[in-house]
């Protein structure tokens, strides 16, 4: 037998079986669709990884004798040279779930069903949500034969899944190491000093990432931390932020007269999700800001509602501001300030189309790029960015997009303060 040195530095075992395994195992074989015999010729490269032509030969002559194997005629070797080479090994398919078995392997096939079983019970679980259509794409590529190594690593550690389950049926958003505690309750890693509530952020929120920009809350743009926070995991207190007159109504009652705090109004995540806007009489715009230092240096005005904007915005936050043109008075302008790059105009996108439908840019013009780089506030615009830049319909900013495209530079509002 020889050794196979892996990635890691440890040797691998190479069988002559386990060289046959290798050979069946593919996707049609996992599809169930592969039969019929083989007949792959013997060259040096299968000699030099079976160890030489000794290790060869003896597990050649020893599958030969083998009363399930060679006596049944499953598997032949093509002699040569007074029985001292080989020159073919012919071999039916059929004898794949005997070698595994010797081999101590579960057959390919045999774990892509189990694979595809599982993924058909998670799908159950999701009916309902878009994390089921998820579910169904893959349950596709798995009859289809595929399964990637990666694929194979989550497959057989169900904690990955029980997160999206517990993320699916959140009920209200919840902070990332309150959710990571819920899911890995009773689990605890020793060796890397994992407690529950650390497991999810160091172990499985990339994969969960990865998964949930397949949902139809992912945005182009968006950060790891707003996505998460769009599907109810926050990495920090949700809060919405605003300078104006709005009056809200707490649990429907309560009147609160945000009028009065004439520096700045913050709702947190519990007061948030039990608010409602009660009256903007008076206010004939709204500026929606995503600098924060814009942002502070608007003064208070009696007709003007700022709000800031640190990002897409969460349900929570959108629900409440979605209100706003409800009691807005009637020819009330709404417009959004923004970096004058990709995420920019991605974000400004996302609250015209899920916040404020009349919404309008501001200082984000052609004009407005141009002083800003003559200003010296450009910074380069990577490779990747600008690719996705130049794919994307910018609509209202097309001319800002060109600008960006032209000389390759974004501008941040933060280099304009």
């Amino acid at each position: 037998m020889a050794k196979k040195e892996k990635k890691d530095g440890t040797k691998e075992t190479i069988t002559l079986m386990r060289w046959l395994i290798s050979q069946i195992d593919g996707e049609a074989y996992r599809r169930g669709t592969l039969s019929g015999e083989r007949h792959p010729m013997v060259d040096q490269k299968l000699i030099r990884l079976l160890g030489g032509q000794k290790n060869l030969l003896s597990q050649a002559r020893e599958l030969e004798r083998d009363i399930v194997l060679g006596q049944s005629g499953k598997i032949r070797f093509e002699w040569r040279d007074m029985n001292m080479d080989i020159k073919k090994i012919h071999y039916s398919i059929d004898i794949m779930p005997e070698l595994c078995r010797r081999e101590g392997m579960e057959d390919p096939r045999c774990r892509q069903l189990r694979y595809i079983s599982q993924m058909k019970k998670w799908k159950e679980k999701a009916e309902g949500t878009w994390l089921a259509g998820y579910y169904a794409e893959e349950i596709c590529k798995l009859e289809r034969g595929l399964c990637s190594l990666a694929f194979q690593k989550d497959m057989e550690d169900e904690k990955l899944y029980q997160c999206l389950d517990e993320m699916i049926h959140l009920q209200e958003p919840v902070e990332k190491r309150i959710f990571s505690a819920r899911v890995f309750r009773n689990v605890k890693i020793p060796e890397e000093r994992l407690t529950p509530s650390k497991i999810f952020e160091q172990k499985y929120e990339s994969k969960v990432i990865t998964i949930l920009r397949h949902s139809p809350e992912y945005a182009d743009g968006m950060s790891d931390d707003e996505l998460l926070k769009a599907h109810g995991i926050l990495s920090y207190t949700q809060t919405l932020e605003w300078k104006g007159p709005l009056i809200y109504l707490l649990d429907g009652t309560v009147v609160i007269d945000a009028s009065l705090n004439r520096y700045g109004t913050i709702l947190g995540t519990q007061t948030l999700e039990h608010a409602m806007p009660k009256s903007l009489a008076g206010v004939k715009k709204i500026i929606v800001i995503e600098n924060k230092a814009n942002y502070e240096k608007m003064q208070y005005q009696k007709d003007v509602l700022y709000i800031f904007c640190h990002g897409f915005f969460s349900p929570k936050e959108v629900r409440f501001l979605k209100t706003l043109k409800d009691v807005a008075d009637a020819g009330t302008e709404y417009w959004h300030w923004g970096d004058l790059d990709y995420g920019g105009i991605r974000i400004y996108q996302f609250n015209k189309e899920n916040v404020f439908p009349e919404l309008r840019p501001y200082k984000m013009s052609k004009e407005d790029y141009i002083q800003a780089m003559e200003l010296g506030a450009g910074v380069e615009i990577d490779a990747g960015k600008k690719e996705r830049l130049a794919a994307m319909d910018a609509g209202e900013l097309e001319e800002l997009k060109k600008c960006i495209l032209e000389f390759g530079q974004e501008i941040e509002q933060e280099l304009l303060v």
